[in-house]
């Protein structure tokens, strides 16, 4: 017979009990009444009735009067009713949780807890729901393991789990709620004080394939608790690495089936904590464990391989095509056919980590951190005035603020008039010295002079025409910059520097000045005629000029094709390469396999740049010469010396041998790879074949460094066609790459340049960018910090598509000196061009190697009558770039720049009749040409010296700031400066600029938006114009605050591609930066036509401080691997 259904009535008067004990207190009277109602409510609950359910679960009320009873009675049935009753409420919905936890819920029950745990015997059924509900309440009070401490419940639980080792139900409760108070740090040292690790390693022997849950339950405990450094180095050195690798054996051997996937997942976590210490790491290798994770990994990697075989391609019954599948679906399929299979991927990966942990590391196979070449710096006298404080590397030192007046030393602002002959060609030079003598005289008192300012012995020779003193008038910034005097070496525009070795001879640091250790720090040697540099007179050069070679301090051997034939880009668009994750864990695997079976390895050297240096004969040194070609109207690079001759067709001999090769013997003899990187702009110091396909690649740090291994650019022949060739360069630095985010190396041929005159390509399939094995040797790396740096690899591989070719494969399309001169020699050549154009030597390198400046306006006749208003009236812009030599795509940008000013498009006449465009195309032509990524010769980096330019170490920077300080002395500050840079990181075109006041911000922000609205590659979301104290020496901000240039600009291409607009997933080519160099032009014309800056007159939020914050990656120059 069926009980009766309650009515709601009786339900109401139950609850009402509920509420009326909670808020007049209890007697005993009251507990039993209350103790009655609770009892009957848990029938009800039981019978699941409808109307007591939605009661109970509407009314907040009944709930805090539950939490009220809980928190004040000491009766032991009224205490289980109630705590029965809100796990009840809890299990319901995650709002009734919230709802108990704003109610005071597990302040209560951790009170309960520690009430109820004195009691003997132990109330283990109180105790089980009393840590159920805590289990559900953890979810929303995020302050549970604190409040636990502060109610000294965690040692009670921990107490509790030790008494009910051997009760199954409990066990597992108790053990969770430990988890959860372990996620504490202070709960985790105080559970290990008092022994969990042994209770933990006691649940593990009892408990097994018996009883899974509790098992899984006590590993993730132990995980949880391991995950405290301190935790895991005591288990290590208890040996629990060697127990914990033992379990996973066991259970291995156990899953055949795959159905224990998590509980050796949760082991390999514990294992993973254990190795992040040396003691850890150490018992795995001696336990043989990484052999043993290696065979897991390989394992259920060569699964999901099969997996992936299955569902790439699929047959259609109906029309027999074959359909390829979405990689993503591949675990959709591995689900279906075996539902732990993504959770098999996981183990995998899980595997590869604590095996990249726990192998060695091991030193670079290379003699030194620094390259084989290196230059002979010049040295300076102790009293130089720029020693100290501009010979500092990035990184060195804590940054300081900059000085209020920051100083800038100059020669007679007189000897750069030569650099203006729209000026002087036009005007009576006396009017122009009139001014510079005005301008002196009103400002040069304004600098007091000191002893050290005059008696200086570098100037006792010349007192009569020393260094002026001068200060730059109020800037727009609102900060007044003095020029300090400085008894200063007059800088040179073309004399060499030149150096005494030790034996007396004097001999020309522009030439070579050494290749080899062999002959290392015997020529440091004094170079007193330093001092004694003059400026030239520089003429404009013509058509008739030769350029003169390049001068580098490595031995070339050739001349590269590309230099040769010249580059032709794709007529399509080239799309960013989609990375396929699961590769890089079979790469991963590959490399591992290196450990655990060295003897299938081949490590032969393929080429060794140390070696060959020391062998090398100085008068082979081959050298670009620049040629024009009258027959064919154009410029032709050539060798100095005969080299290889390059044809269209590989040689027939060697082919045929491989065929014979292969029907005679049934496999096909592959040879092995030939390199070479002695060639302008080259880097790559060593190449190790790993096994029949696969090389291990070592590049060059920059000269003078041991850092800013980036920029890779070599030749390799002797190839067999259509054979995957895996590339890896193992000594990358930067955590992250674009390479990772699409970006593909490039590839030359030189067959497909002779017949089908096919250029530079984006090539490359499997490539991952990961952490590998090798560190830097910290005892070498002079400056850092002790700690040895992990270095990383990027791998990636190439079907080469002619046998025997000669290849070239780079970072980013090459942009090399030659290049420039021959085509700026073919600009000199077109018909009109000394209309528009001239062509001056700005100064000479410290390599020996001119550094052009070109002048690009509308030069009027002399004979015209308004010639003088038309110069005077055009402001001016002054545009540099290649100041970090691998940023190879700023060049691109320049010869679009170049290429569009100078030609018949009524935008660009428009522009030589309003401006006057000072271009300086490389400023750092001695890194271009020795193939160096970031840094000068002197292994620095140049865009951290503007604010004091040495003009000995230094020329081209001095040499540009002295044509803006005269532009500033004659009342033509520059209307715009931008230096052009490239990207590691980020996609697209941006700008960066320096905005500190909000009435700047219409003003710099004007052309950015402009170029966002025209330039298909630009991206005004990715600029920003927050002024770092990082950045006070680059360019952009040292000539803003010194000359007061509103608009200084850095420009930064990607390496990459864009991931909006026009080209949105495509790689950018060097058609797209030339254009993005001619959409530049336009948005100055367009900037300078503006009446109102559009709706530009309040600042925006762009996420810039997310951008330029001082620990950001994505900042500005971020190939800075010192940052």
């Amino acid at each position: 017979m069926t009980n009766p259904k309650p009515s709601s009535s009786r339900v109401s008067g139950l609850l009402q009990v509920i509420e009326r004990s909670a808020g007049s207190g209890l007697d005993d009277k009251n507990v039993e009444n209350v103790a009655q109602a609770t009892a009957k409510i848990l029938r009800m609950l039981g019978q699941q009735e409808k109307t007591l359910t939605e009661s109970i679960l509407r009314k907040s009320k009944v709930s805090q009067s539950l939490v009220t009873l809980l928190m004040t009675t000491q009766d032991v049935a009224l205490h289980l009713n109630t705590v029965h009753i809100l796990v009840y409420i809890a299990s319901s919905s995650n709002s009734k949780c919230t709802r108990l936890v704003r109610q005071g819920a597990p302040h209560a029950l951790l009170r309960s807890v520690a009430a109820t745990s004195r009691v003997r015997p132990l109330l283990e059924e109180l105790c089980l729901h009393q840590h159920l509900l805590l289990i559900k309440l953890s979810s929303k009070e995020k302050k549970l393991a604190l409040k636990a401490r502060l109610c000294g419940v965690v040692t009670i639980t921990l107490d509790l789990a030790k008494q009910c080792i051997n009760n199954i139900d409990l066990s597992s409760p108790l053990l969770q709620v430990l988890k959860i108070y372990a996620t504490n740090h202070s709960n985790s040292l105080s559970l290990v004080k008092n022994g969990v690790l042994t209770l933990i390693e006691r649940y593990f022997s009892m408990y097994g394939k018996q009883n899974i849950a509790v098992f899984r339950h006590a590993l993730e405990l132990y995980t949880q608790v391991l995950a405290i450094r301190s935790n895991a180095l005591k288990a290590a050195a208890n040996g629990a690495t060697r127990r914990m690798l033992d379990l996973f054996n066991y259970w291995t051997d156990l899953d055949k089936l795959h159905k224990f996937v998590h509980i050796r997942k949760s082991i390999l976590n514990s294992i993973k904590h254990l190795v992040g210490n040396e003691s850890g790491r150490k018992a795995l290798i001696k336990s043989d464990g990484i052999s043993i994770l290696y065979a897991t990994a390989k394992q259920s990697d060569e699964m999901r391989q099969e997996i992936q075989r299955n569902c790439s391609t699929q047959t259609s019954s109906d029309f027999k095509l074959r359909v390829t599948v979405n990689t993503a679906d591949i675990y959709k399929k591995t689900d279906t056919t075996n539902p732990n299979g993504k959770a098999i991927d996981n183990l995998a990966l899980t595997c590869s980590q604590i095996i990249r942990k726990s192998m060695p590391k091991v030193c670079l196979p290379i003699p030194s951190l620094h390259g084989p070449v290196y230059f002979d710096e010049p040295s300076l006298e102790p009293a130089d005035p720029y020693l100290l404080q501009d010979y500092k590397e990035d990184g060195d030192e804590e940054e300081e603020d900059p000085p209020e007046e920051v100083p800038l030393t100059l020669t007679n602002v007189e000897d750069f008039l030569k650099f203006f002959p729209e000026l002087t060609d036009y005007q009576n030079n006396k009017i122009i010295l009139d001014q510079l003598a005005e301008y002196r005289k009103e400002y040069v008192n304004l600098v007091p002079q000191t002893p050290s300012n005059s008696q200086n012995e570098l100037s006792d020779e010349r007192s009569d025409t020393g260094p002026i003193s001068v200060v730059v008038k109020q800037v727009q910034n609102g900060s007044s910059q003095s020029l300090r005097s400085q008894n200063s070496p007059r800088s040179s525009g073309s004399d060499p520097l030149r150096k005494i070795s030790n034996n007396g001879c004097e001999n020309n640091i522009s030439q070579r000045s050494v290749t080899s250790k062999r002959s290392c720090r015997n020529l440091r040697s004094v170079t007193n005629s330093l001092n004694s540099l003059t400026l030239s007179d520089s003429p404009v050069l013509t058509s008739n000029y030769s350029p003169p070679p390049a001068k580098a301090v490595k031995h070339f051997v050739k001349v590269a094709a590309p230099d040769m034939y010249s580059h032709r880009p794709p007529h399509y668009l080239e799309q960013l390469y989609d990375p396929i994750q699961s590769v890089q864990r079979t790469l991963m695997l590959l490399d591992i396999a290196r450990a655990v079976h060295p003897e299938t390895l081949i490590n032969r050297v393929a080429y060794d740049q140390d070696e060959l240096v020391k062998t090398e004969e100085p008068t082979s040194h081959a050298e670009s010469n620049v040629k024009w070609d009258p027959t064919l109207r154009r410029c032709k690079i050539l060798p100095s010396i005969p080299q290889t001759r390059l044809t269209a067709d590989p040689p027939l001999d060697v082919l045929s041998q491989h065929m014979n090769e292969e029907n005679s013997t049934g496999t096909v003899n592959i040879p092995i790879l030939q390199f070479e990187s002695r060639i302008e702009c080259g880097n790559l110091r060593k190449a190790i074949q790993v096994r029949i396909f696969e090389y291990d690649l070592v590049l060059n740090s920059d000269i003078g460094s041991t850092r800013h291994h980036q920029w890779f650019y070599f030749e390799v022949h002797n190839m067999v066609a259509d054979f995957p060739y895996r590339f890896n360069i193992i000594n990358c630095e930067k955590s992250c790459s674009s390479f990772t985010q699409g970006m593909q190396p490039l590839l030359y041929s030189a067959h497909d340049a002779l017949t089908n005159g096919m250029g530079w390509q984006r090539c490359g399939k499997r490539i991952c960018y990961y952490k590998n094995n090798f560190v830097r040797k910290a005892s070498e790396d002079t400056g850092r910090a002790s700690a040895a740096q992990n270095m990383y690899t990027l791998t990636f591989t190439i079907c080469f598509p002619h046998s025997h070719d000669t290849c070239y494969i780079a970072y980013h399309y090459p942009y090399s000196y030659s290049s420039l001169q021959a085509h700026l020699l073919e600009v000199q050549h077109l018909h009109g061009i000394n209309s528009v154009l001239r062509r001056q030597t700005l100064c000479t390198s410290v390599g020996g190697n001119p550094v052009d400046l070109l002048t690009i306006t509308q030069f009027p006749s002399p004979h015209s009558k308004s010639t003088l208003n038309a110069i005077n009236d055009r402001e001016y812009v002054v545009l540099s770039a290649r100041v970090h030599p691998g940023e190879s795509n700023a060049s691109w940008i320049m010869k679009g720049v170049i290429n569009f000013l100078i030609s018949d498009h009524d935008k660009a006449q428009q522009l030589r009749n309003k401006f006057v465009f000072k271009i300086i195309p490389m400023l750092n032509p001695d890194g271009v040409i020795n193939g160096s990524h970031r840094c000068s010769l002197l292994g620095l980096d140049m865009n951290r010296q503007w604010i004091n330019p040495h003009p000995n170490l230094y020329p081209s920077l001095y040499h540009t700031k002295g044509l803006i300080q005269l532009l500033v002395a004659l009342g033509k500050r520059p209307v715009l400066y931008c230096d052009f840079h490239g990207h590691s990181r980020k996609k697209n075109v941006f700008m960066y600029g320096n905005i500190t006041q909000p009435s700047e911000n219409a003003t710099v922000k004007l052309l950015p938006t402009i170029l966002d609205i025209h330039a298909p590659a630009f991206s005004f979301s990715n600029c920003c114009f927050t002024v770092e104290k990082s950045r006070e020496s680059t360019a952009r901000v040292a000539l803003w605050r010194q000359f007061g240039i509103t608009r200084s600009y850095t420009l930064e291409s990607s390496y990459c591609g864009a991931d909006q607009g026009l080209y949105k997933g495509c790689q950018l080519g060097t058609q797209h930066l030339e254009e993005m160099g001619a959409k530049f032009c336009e948005g100055i014309l367009i900037m300078s036509s503006a009446d109102q800056p559009c709706c530009l007159s309040e600042d925006t939020d762009e996420d810039e401080d997310s951008y330029f914050s001082s620990d950001s990656d994505d900042s500005e120059d971020d190939d800075d691997s010192s940052a």
